[in-house]
């Protein structure tokens, strides 16, 4: 039986969620292909389900490193505020992430929903458990902590050397090539942006104003479309040179590129 508790912010559905289900899903979004524990293992293990209101938090900077959690649907965003108030978005997440795994007592970043989002959690130390009994999630966590890496590695290069009309872009391919895989795209050719200018701008380093008009100049060049709630991508190659992508990454995602053109 399923218990639904009413909260402000969530609703809690107390179940006991398959361990081997939940890594399946991890495995698919990642693109891996489907994998499961030991069925021991799944047995021993059970994760509560979490749906979150748009605009809540998912985890609070600095609160207690007590669950570790796997975003299974919807689009939220890991950020850091400063004391002044001012927020750094660090990257924007889809079905698949898993957050607040991690050394140290508390979490250095929160986490918001950007859209509603269900997200599966378990203790930190059941989780650590289920990694030492099951090498093939171990492995699966090992990828993702080095995607995250190399995915910091890039936003850090952007904000230090890409001028604003080349970030603007390099994130849009970006989430055209996250939503594609983790298919959160409605249409070939369309990209649905729940995130507003001040997330784009927050991720940027790049004013509300800054980033409007950096839209308008993609707009004018007839890269984009823009509408209220949607950006339609009209030449994503195009878009990927504004931001500075080079031939030989332009060729490793070319058939990401030619689907997003059709």
């Amino acid at each position: 039986m399923i218990q639904m508790l009413k909260c402000p912010s969530t609703t809690i559905i107390e179940q006991q969620t398959s361990a081997a289900a939940l890594c399946y899903l991890m495995g698919k979004a990642a693109g891996a292909g489907p994998f499961y524990p030991e069925p021991r293992q799944a047995e021993s293990f059970h994760w509560s389900n979490r749906v979150f209101e748009k605009g809540s938090n998912l985890m609070a900077q600095g609160e207690a490193r007590s669950c570790v959690a796997v975003l299974l649907s919807g689009w939220a965003f890991r950020f850091q505020t400063l004391p002044d108030g001012k927020r750094q978005i660090l990257d924007f997440v889809f079905a698949g992430a898993l957050l607040g795994f991690g050394s140290g007592h508390s979490h250095y970043y929160g986490v918001e929903a950007i859209t509603a989002c269900e997200v599966a959690t378990l203790p930190s130390t059941q989780f650590k458990r289920l990694l030492i009994g099951c090498p093939t999630l171990a492995l699966q966590v090992a990828e993702k902590v080095a995607d995250s890496e190399m995915g910091a590695h890039e936003h850090l290069t952007g904000l230090g050397r890409r001028t604003a009309l080349e970030r603007v872009a390099a994130l849009i391919v970006e989430l055209m090539e996250r939503t594609q895989s983790s298919k959160c795209a409605q249409s070939a050719g369309t990209l649905e942006l729940p995130i507003t200018q001040i997330m784009i701008g927050d991720a940027l380093g790049l004013s509300n104003e800054h980033v409007c008009r950096t839209l308008a100049k993609l707009a004018k060049k007839g890269l984009i479309e823009l509408s209220r709630h949607a950006l339609r991508v009209l030449d994503p190659k195009a878009v990927a040179i504004e931001a500075g992508k080079s031939f030989f990454e332009l060729s490793g995602n070319k058939s990401k590129l030619d689907d997003w053109a059709a």
